[in-house]
């Protein structure tokens, strides 16, 4: 039987938080010096049109801020282990007082948690990069979150159901990695090996893919009801996906064991 009480969860939580301090800490202090150092790489070290600190810069800044954040976001339930180390860690996790359900949702949150602490990071090495572009006297400083909201990042628009499609490819592709998250032993590496399967089954799904003459012959109107048939079947996945991730959360739970990869 499924058991939540919330009281008892935040209280799960923040004893996380205190048991994992440090984790966060070094993940805090990792995001900042990798911010710091990429936005000083761009805008002070390379070179766009023959000056430092130019909107090439920032656009440059800009493009790795979203592929990073993009990242964090499909790769984010792969972060539920990494702040346990050896058997003694698993084992303390078995014996906490406190249902299956609640000890999944604390374990998958830590990508959440970690949020925070990545736009704190992002923030302060963006105020580091134009104080240091001020020091050295170039023109053209500006922070990057000022970029951001600025008429030079366009995205073009998109139809409405091909939006929605790619969102939910995104969130399919997050369960993945929360399923691959709780059948991989490896807490560090399950990302890769989940990777490596999504791969692999996307190849032998191109093969068996309609090739591009029967792709020409479909209408629009067609190709939109095929796009909302995808989003039924995305969500049904994604449903999927997050159950089989807790059923293996709770088959570790009760033999104390990963798959052996």
């Amino acid at each position: 039987m499924i058991q939540f009480n919330v009281n008892r969860f935040w209280k799960l939580v923040r004893w996380s938080l205190t048991m994992d301090r440090r984790w966060f800490v070094k993940n805090t202090l990792s995001w900042l010096v990798v911010f710091t150092l990429m936005f000083l790489f761009f805008t002070c070290v390379a070179r766009f049109n023959d000056q430092p600190a130019s909107l090439p810069s920032y656009g440059a800044c800009t493009s790795m801020v979203l592929f990073t954040t993009v990242a964090i976001l499909v790769l984010g339930p792969t972060m539920m282990f990494n702040s346990m180390r050896g058997k003694h860690d698993d084992q303390r996790l078995m014996t906490l007082p406190a249902s299956n359900l609640e000890k999944y949702l604390m374990r998958y949150s830590y990508w959440l948690l970690l949020l925070p602490s990545f736009v704190g990071s992002f923030v302060v090495a963006d105020l580091v990069q134009y104080l240091v572009n001020w020091l050295l006297g170039h023109e053209g400083r500006m922070l990057v979150m000022q970029y951001m909201g600025s008429p030079q990042l366009h995205i073009g628009a998109a139809p409405k159901p091909l939006i929605l499609c790619i969102l939910l490819t995104f969130v399919w592709l997050h369960s993945c990695y929360a399923v691959g998250a709780t059948f991989f032993r490896s807490h560090k590496y399950s990302w890769i090996l989940t990777s490596a399967t999504l791969i692999a089954l996307g190849v032998i799904l191109g093969a068996l893919w309609p090739h591009d003459d029967i792709a020409r012959s479909i209408s629009s109107d067609t190709a939109i009801n095929l796009v909302r048939l995808w989003d039924v079947i995305y969500i049904f996945l994604i449903a999927l996906n997050f159950w089989l991730s807790y059923r293996f959360f709770c088959r570790q739970q009760v033999i104390g064991r990963f798959v052996n990869l």
